[in-house]
């Protein structure tokens, strides 16, 4: 059985399945580099590269045989960076191409299509919340910080929002659990990675866009009507380090 080792990128893993049925590979796991689970001490490493011309014509194979909105449910399964997901999407590939069934790739009831319906539909859950979560901050250079840490990898599902709202503005999103975040200038967007993101974080205090939320959210407030419980079902206590009107709340 081969481990196989990819960048963590989508487009690495369908280089790496599409590099599975051209080697007809026997593969026991995947391991992306962002990956913190050990490995199988038993499988032998492959290392895969990317290819964008072999994910690219995997992706279309896969519109092919199933539809562009089964392509983009298993991109954002993916993103979920659940434990073994990589074998799950193999396969249901696997069950896709071998061609016997005709309907079988939009049967959302299947064994192997819905665990990745229901995972992917958690990561769209996240990834439609964050629209709301996002606090910017003001550098010292004028663009419009913003940190976040969210449980799945959602940065690119949310950063086409935030281009279409903030289209003549210089911002970047970073998301410090995966080190790696996006640049837009108003131009267009770039991956970027920030070795000390203290010196980025840091702001002349009191910042007026964090003072500014702290204030909108004391004038809305009611004592009387606080549901501590409540509010941590609604909002979990997992996003509250970066939501400035919750850093100096009671509950």
């Amino acid at each position: 059985m081969l481990s196989i080792s990819y960048d963590s990128t989508f487009d690495g893993f369908l280089s790496a399945v599409f590099e599975i049925y051209r080697q007809h590979l026997d593969v026991g796991e995947f391991h992306g580099d962002r990956s913190t689970a050990p490995c199988d001490l038993f499988s032998q490493p492959f290392r895969i590269e990317t290819s964008e011309e072999e994910a690219a014509r995997l992706k279309r194979a896969i519109e092919n045989y199933a539809s562009a909105e089964i392509l983009e449910l298993l991109h954002v399964a993916f993103r979920s960076e659940e434990e073994g997901i990589e074998m799950k999407i193999l396969a249901y590939l696997r069950k896709v191409f071998d061609g016997k069934d005709p309907n079988y790739a939009k049967n959302p009831t299947s064994d192997e299509m819905l665990p990745l319906f229901m995972t992917a539909r958690a990561v769209r859950h996240e990834a439609g919340g964050m629209l709301g979560l996002v606090r910017f901050s003001k550098t010292s250079d004028g663009t419009y910080f913003a940190e976040i840490e969210p449980k799945y990898d959602i940065l690119d599902l949310i950063v086409g929002h935030f281009r279409g709202r903030f289209a003549n503005e210089k911002w970047a999103i970073y998301d410090s659990k995966r080190g790696y975040g996006v640049y837009y200038a108003g131009h267009q967007l770039a991956e970027i990675t920030i070795p000390n993101l203290a010196d980025v974080t840091k702001t002349t205090p009191p910042d007026e866009m964090v003072r500014l939320w702290q204030d909108y959210y004391k004038s809305i407030a009611i004592k009387e009507r606080e549901n501590p419980r409540l509010l941590k079902r609604c909002l979990p206590v997992y996003y509250w380090k970066h939501l400035p009107e919750r850093q100096f709340s009671r509950c």
